[in-house]
């Protein structure tokens, strides 16, 4: 983990040379990263296994963070609750909206970063594992938050991929494939063409989703929130988004990353944690075909 004096430091180094090119896309998830709706998942989930009688503790939602709510129906079927899938998917999603409506608590930093980038012009999209009605619900809260702060930001981004579209959920990469893909072949009609998974930053708070970023080919950041995230593959783990501008990202775009799905991760000022420079080792490149 990078302390904030790190981060501070890291901020304050002038660059050299030519200005980078700032990354091709920042690819958000939502639950946990953009906003702390874990909580609710959380809640959700102990509700409805106490109100059947069941045991369920704060281990067994930390087992299914960042999961698919078809595995998260599973594992609760295995824990003995006995409705079918399509029910126990209707509770969660009830409870968890019912609670956004009431009360949506935003990650530290999160949404002022998404704003800036998406003000700078970057393209940007949500993907998340959740389905297209509570990732709209959030979205459209969000957008009223970002108002009422004065960031502007009245569209935040491109492309929304949800759990519902019938791909592979988290921890599989297809997911962010997809949305590197779709971003790429709408920026192409906009006269933008070239954007490259690769170059596309990933902002992940779970192992899952940091895995299914990382095996897509983008460059991840990994922010924890409710679990750990040591040696989680991600490239970038700051304490926290807080003052993490779209400078950090466009310089964590564009340093040397390995060929291989390591956790070869580097601090904020942009170091691994061996302590060798990532400028040290020009070698080092990533496939970033899509």
């Amino acid at each position: 983990m990078v302390s904030a004096d790190t981060a501070a430091a890291a901020r304050s180094t002038p660059d050299a040379g030519p200005r980078p090119a700032a990354p091709d896309a920042v690819v958000w998830d939502m639950d946990g990263t953009l906003v702390d709706t874990e909580i609710h998942w959380f809640a959700a989930e102990g509700d409805l296994m106490e109100e059947h009688g069941l045991p369920w503790s704060h281990q067994d939602s930390l087992n299914m963070l960042g999961f698919s709510l078809e595995d998260t129906t599973r594992y609760m079927r295995g824990r003995g609750l006995e409705l079918s899938a399509e029910q126990i998917g209707g509770e969660l999603y009830s409870r968890v909206l019912d609670r956004i409506r009431h009360e949506l608590p935003l990650r530290p930093g999160a949404l002022e970063l998404l704003v800036e980038t998406r003000n700078a012009g970057v393209p940007t999209a949500l993907v998340t594992n959740s389905g297209s009605e509570l990732a709209e619900a959030v979205i459209r809260r969000l957008a009223v938050i970002a108002q009422e702060m004065d960031l502007g930001g009245e569209e935040l981004f491109d492309l929304v991929v949800t759990g519902d579209l019938g791909l592979p959920g988290k921890p599989d990469p297809a997911p962010y494939v997809f949305a590197a893909r779709r971003l790429a072949a709408l920026y192409a009609e906009r006269g933008r063409p070239g954007l490259e998974i690769g170059r596309m930053v990933a902002v992940e708070d779970s192992m899952t989703g940091i895995r299914s970023a990382r095996e897509s080919g983008a460059v991840v950041v990994g922010v924890a929130n409710l679990a750990p995230l040591v040696d989680s593959g991600a490239h970038f783990l700051p304490d926290s988004l807080e003052g993490i501008t779209l400078a950090e990202l466009t310089r964590w775009a564009n340093l040397p990353r390995p060929d291989t799905h390591d956790a070869d991760t580097y601090d904020a000022g942009g170091h691994e944690a061996n302590g060798r420079d990532a400028g040290d080792d020009e070698e080092r490149t990533e496939d970033s075909s899509l």
